[in-house]
């Protein structure tokens, strides 16, 4: 069983399948080595980004910040979308991502969106259903899916040095993700003080990304299109 001896959780995103809620903004939430067990950093998750694309819902995860020339994901990992359709915190389907060997070698294999065998902190790899693999820094298709696992430069835009208006960007993605305000009133806006600075540019991490078709993601879910679903994302290894 996989516990979480090496847990990494992003914020709880929205979502409808039709639509992304919240103003039509993408929600995503930073993780970035808040955990005294981050020397592992390719466990160590980064953000979470959920978003629409036509037909199906793209989910994308990062990990290893800052990361260096010949990266690689944790071959004792276990890389998971968790998905959520009554906003309790117990994942309702997940999506789980393993990788077998090490450096840029690796093969990557995709199962789900499906039940998850087991829940709580706890996870058990899903062993039912179809499955889907190829290797790394390359793109690969199955079941209706797009699958992406390698080295990109880091998406997440942030002036993280002298930009006063961080705690308002923060404040307001949390108010979005939760529903309930977050931080001072004054404080919520989604715009940078201009100019806006990306301290991040150039930096690379460790990017998942599975575009799954919404009717999977629906059924997995056991709900409609239309409806909403809740996100979040996690990697964790063996006892």
């Amino acid at each position: 069983m996989f516990h979480n001896r090496f847990f990494r959780t992003t914020l709880l995103g929205v979502l409808t399948i039709g639509i992304v809620v919240v103003s039509g903004i993408m929600i995503k939430a930073a993780d970035h080595l808040d955990s005294p067990n981050s020397s592992e950093s390719n466990l160590d998750v980064n953000d979470l980004y959920v978003f629409n694309q036509g037909n199906n819902v793209v989910f994308a995860m990062t990990v290893s910040p800052l990361a260096g020339s010949g990266a690689a994901f944790n071959p004792d990992g276990l890389y998971q979308f968790k998905l959520d359709k009554e906003r309790d915190g117990i994942a309702d389907a997940v999506i789980q991502v393993t990788f077998d060997g090490t450096g840029t070698g690796q093969t990557v294999q995709v199962r789900g969106p499906s039940a998850p065998s087991v829940t709580g902190p706890g996870s058990n790899k899903i062993l039912s259903g179809s499955s889907i693999s190829g290797r790394f820094d390359s793109n690969f298709t199955g079941n209706g899916m797009t699958v992406f696992a390698g080295p990109r430069e880091d998406p997440f835009f942030v002036h993280l040095f002298g930009d006063a208006s961080l705690t308002s960007v923060l404040n307001a993605a949390f108010t979005a993700a939760l529903g309930t305000p977050v931080g001072d009133p004054n404080e919520q806006t989604f715009a940078f003080a201009d100019p806006a600075l990306d301290d991040l540019a150039g930096a690379n991490v460790l990017a998942i990304v599975v575009e799954v078709p919404k009717s999977a993601v629906a059924s997995a879910l056991g709900i409609t299109t239309s409806d909403t679903f809740y996100a979040w994302a996690t990697t964790s290894v063996k006892d």
